[in-house]
C-alpha cells in the first residue's frame, strides 16, 4: 500500500465528500455516529434483519459514549431519514434499523474513493 496516496486521499475526500454526501457528512461527524453508521450498514449487508438497537449498543464501546447519546444520535438520523426505524415482528418492545436508500447509495457511492487501497 501506498500510504502516501492513501492520506492524499483521505485528505480530498474530507474536503469534497461532506459537500457532496449529506448521509457521509452527518455520520462523520463523530466517532459514535461512525459507529453507529458502521454497524447499521453491516447488518444491512449481512442481510441480517435482526438490528436492533439494543444490539448496537452492545457493539459501541462503553468509553464511547452514553445510552442517551447513542439514543439522540439515532433519532436524528431518523428524523432526517438516514435510517429506518421499524417495530421488531417478534417482540414489539424492540426496534430494528435500517438505512435508507438515501444513505445507501450514498455510502456506496463515497466508498468508490477507497477502491484499490
Amino acid at each position: 500500500m501506498n500510504h502516501l496516496k492513501f492520506l492524499q486521499k483521505l485528505k480530498k475526500d474530507i474536503k469534497q465528500s461532506n459537500f457532496d454526501f449529506e448521509t457521509v457528512k452527518f455520520f462523520r461527524k463523530d466517532i459514535v455516529s461512525v459507529w453507529i453508521w458502521f454497524c447499521v450498514l453491516e447488518q444491512y449487508y449481512n442481510n441480517n434483519n435482526n438490528n436492533s438497537i439494543e444490539n448496537i449498543m452492545i457493539e459501541i464501546p462503553n468509553e464511547y459514549a452514553s445510552r442517551p447519546t447513542i439514543f439522540k444520535i439515532i433519532d436524528d438520523a431518523v428524523s432526517k431519514k438516514y435510517f429506518e426505524k421499524i417495530v421488531d415482528s417478534n417482540d414489539k418492545r424492540k426496534y430494528n434499523l435500517f438505512p435508507t436508500s438515501q444513505t445507501i447509495k450514498e455510502f456506496e457511492e463515497w466508498a468508490k474513493v477507497f477502491k484499490g487501497f
